[in-house]
């Protein structure tokens, strides 16, 4: 065999031996995400018939058959959210209807909402002081924590139907949680054509929630699988873009490792938001990026790069798919303009610096189809399951006045939160946000702070700060790709006066995670101890993430467990 076929063959089986183990690392990590993640995710039942109490269905009266002790009335309340209720018993001897209580709240959608009682009574009356109200299920309980089932629940079938959805202990498995009383909540009034409650934000991650609950149902697994589904799909991703960047194995499989035990990125997985949709899309949108940078750098080595008056197709693809990207991450939630504003000092700046005026007019019209003609089509589409308070005119006047009112909200928002906070405390994770907190028993509680990995993110710092030297010192261009990234997705959020939560950082620890990536690869390379260094920080970094696992997850815990992670003092993971 001549020695330039010999060499060709080596070659080939190389290539497929690093392909080989690439898959297998992006699969494992892939995997390990997807088993974490899909772990008591939530029900996969719920109430789904309801009763609709309005003006000619507004008075429930139950008879218990005889006089019993009622501790508590829970309502399992349908898509119309904080109703209001006057709860009366029925004296027999004065023939009075007697105020047990007079303006009785339920406030959570798709979730089960207790209303105290406390009464010896039969008779039962629960009347809607809203003009209307849906719910779907009602459960009555006695002392000892006992169904009582009214003797007349015939008579409301849709109340009484699914008793054995009443979950003894109401935690984020059976209910909505957090931002899901909106999100969750519009997807299901997508599907049934009903008036939209949460137009603050483009429609599609609300699209994508409402896919889950098609196949699944209204049922707290129905309304998240579609968060972890695109929640697994940045770990293949991520994989891919380290790869590309890095060009080695160690490096990609470390930053992926990252992401994959990154605290925060686990809770938004998992929870009904349009969060982790918009960090995909974004993530989506400069892993294309860069691959049209890279495809266009090994093009101008070529002799003919500045004379073809067509360029290559890769250079083309990778330019339409980052735009594709970026139109879904705009539906998705405006930080995808804020991500679109790096992606258009990133091409510019690479397009006028690198092309003959002839071919820089041709990319340029090619962009104008991809990054804006596309994006508009795609917003405006995002807008057609919504439902007003009156018609709209037409889908065009349906989108120009749900801007208008986004703008308006997001600029005239005047809120407070006790768990907000400002954009300086989120490298730092000053302060967490508790998503969830239900006791369990006298001792334990379900709890989910949305937080990220103390070992990854505060590491993230100095990491953050070698890359953004090697690119001002060095002019690394690589270094200048994240760094640009990182800022587009950080900086827009310095000037925005309205409440922030440290969940908006998230889509700049994505590229802080591959800036680690970035520190590492170079310890690797110029220090001998590096690898192993890198070792021993990934298992700590893991450690750390199983440490918190328990008030991240909802998994019954403590209260004292949850205090000892008190690291800093306005840590409030456990009530």
């Amino acid at each position: 065999m001549p020695l330039l076929e010999r060499y060709d063959l080596r070659s080939i089986r190389h290539m497929r031996k690093k392909l080989s183990k690439d898959f297998i690392c992006a699969f494992a990590l892939t995997s390990i995400f997807a088993v974490l993640s899909l772990f008591r995710l939530g029900n996969t039942y719920a109430p789904q018939s309801y009763y609709t109490a309005d003006s000619e269905n507004r008075d429930i009266i139950l008879d218990f058959g005889s006089y019993l002790d009622v501790s508590s009335v829970s309502v399992f309340l349908g898509n119309l959210n904080t109703r209001h209720f006057s709860l009366s018993a029925f004296n027999e001897v004065t023939g009075i209807w007697e105020v047990v209580d007079g303006d009785a709240v339920a406030e959570s959608v798709f979730a089960w909402n207790k209303i105290d009682v406390n009464y010896n009574l039969r008779y039962l009356g629960i009347v809607c002081t809203d003009d209307a109200a849906i719910l779907n299920e009602l459960a009555a309980q006695g002392p000892d924590g006992q169904v009582l089932l009214p003797v007349n629940a015939s008579d409301y079938p849709a109340l009484f139907d699914e008793q054995d959805t009443f979950p003894e202990v109401k935690t984020y498995m059976t209910g909505t949680m957090f931002d899901e009383v909106y999100h969750g909540r519009t997807a299901y009034e997508f599907l049934h054509g009903l008036t939209t409650y949460e137009t603050t934000h483009p429609h599609l991650g609300k699209i994508l929630i409402s896919l889950g609950i098609l196949v699944f149902g209204m049922t707290p697994f129905g309304w998240r699988i579609m968060s972890v589904l695109f929640g697994i799909l940045i770990i293949p991703f991520m994989y891919l873009f380290a790869k590309k960047l890095f060009k080695n194995t160690f490096a990609a499989t470390t930053a992926t490792a990252l992401l994959v035990f990154d605290c925060m990125h686990y809770t938004l997985s998992r929870i009904a938001t349009i969060d982790i949709f918009a960090a995909f899309f974004i993530l989506a949108m400069y892993y294309y990026m860069y691959r049209y940078l890279e495809a266009d750098h090994q093009y101008r080595m070529t002799k003919n790069a500045l004379s073809d008056s067509f360029l290559p197709r890769p250079i083309y693809t990778a330019l339409a798919l980052s735009g594709i990207s970026m139109a879904f991450g705009i539906a998705t939630k405006w930080t995808g303009v804020y991500a679109g504003a790096g992606l258009a000092l990133l091409f510019i700046w690479h397009t006028l610096s690198h092309y003959p005026k002839g071919q820089v007019l041709k990319l340029f019209f090619f962009c104008s189809a991809f990054f804006i003609l596309i994006p508009l089509l795609v917003y405006v589409l995002c807008f057609i399951p919504v439902v007003g308070y009156s018609p709209y005119k037409n889908l065009i006047d349906k989108v120009i006045q749900g801007t208008i009112y986004m703008f308006d909200y997001h600029s005239t928002l005047v809120a407070e939160h006790y768990y907000s906070s400002p954009f300086y405390e989120w490298p730092v994770i000053w302060m967490p946000l508790l998503d969830a907190n239900d006791a369990v028993d006298a001792t334990r509680v379900s709890a989910i702070s949305c937080m990220g990995n103390p070992l990854i993110w505060w590491a993230g710092i100095p990491c953050s700060l070698y890359v953004f030297f090697r690119w001002i010192v060095r002019h690394d261009k690589k270094a200048g790709f994240l760094c640009i990234a990182y800022l587009a997705q950080y900086v827009p959020w310095m000037s925005v006066g309205r409440i922030t939560f440290i969940y908006h950082y998230f889509p700049a620890i994505l590229f802080v995670i591959l800036m680690m990536g970035y520190t590492i690869d170079r310890i690797k390379e110029r220090f001998p101890w590096g690898r192993k260094a890198t070792a021993i920080y990934l298992a700590a970094a893991i450690l750390c993430f199983f440490l918190f696992f328990p008030v991240i997850s909802g998994l019954p815990v403590s209260k004292e467990w949850g205090m000892q992670l008190r690291w800093l003092k306005d840590w409030i993971l456990v009530l």
